[in-house]
């Protein structure tokens, strides 16, 4: 089909924000003193050297997170947009690609941000809390984002809904790369221009360390 569309979907922590939005939440909460062993914690899901669902897991025991916490987060994580990635995303819109986030994050601390940056209904995937009352008390867990091998998932689904000339993947962690290894994805770009992730430079077939770097890929 010639004038089939290209699909881009893009990792949000660390792709698409400057920051990892649980720890961003976890940070404010618990301050700085904690942050260095909320990235170790984010780290080994990023890197593989735990499961993502046990980085997760490991990150929500350290406090109790109440809806305040997370409404909060939410609003102020509008202001850490990764440069230039909402001008790229313009253009990929403009030049006909359909584009799409795929989080391992949390829906209740991203929509914001994600509606700044263009994205509409249907058109991101991200974790859900379990709530009880106005704490959260858990995650979805039949949610496939919330474990490895789920942005796979998603990406297959998509890819089945619609013909793509090609479906690529943006994104700085071992779960964004599995979309490739998982057949899921033609093309992955690894983008360190946040976060650099060694397991993933060393496997991705394209890796994007500036902002720059991604859109020459991505644009040409």
């Amino acid at each position: 089909m010639i004038n089939a569309p290209r699909l881009v979907c893009f990792d949000v922590d660390s792709t698409l924000l400057a920051v990892e939005s649980l720890d961003f939440v976890l940070t404010r909460k618990l301050g700085p003193a904690a942050a260095e062993q909320i990235e170790a914690l984010t780290s080994g899901g990023m890197n593989g050297t735990m499961s993502f669902r046990q980085s997760l897991m490991a990150r929500l025991d350290l406090t109790s997170l109440k809806r305040s916490d997370i409404a909060d987060a939410a609003i102020e994580l509008r202001r850490h947009l990764t440069p230039g990635m909402a001008e790229l995303l313009t253009d990929l819109r403009q030049r006909g690609d359909h584009v799409r986030a795929v989080s391992g994050g949390f829906e209740d601390v991203l929509a914001p941000a994600l509606r700044d940056l263009g994205f509409g209904a249907g058109e991101s995937f991200a974790n859900r809390f379990i709530w009880e009352s106005a704490t959260v008390a858990g995650i979805e867990t039949a949610n496939p984002l919330s474990d490895n091998g789920g942005k796979a998932l998603i990406l297959a689904g998509l890819r089945s809904e619609t013909q793509y000339a090609a479906v690529w993947m943006v994104g700085d962690g071992v779960t964004d790369l599995e979309t490739l290894t998982a057949g899921a994805a033609d093309h992955f770009i690894g983008f360190g221009g946040i976060a650099r992730r060694e397991a993933v430079v060393d496997r991705a077939p394209d890796y994007a360390g500036t902002l720059d770097e991604l859109r020459r890929l991505l644009l040409g």
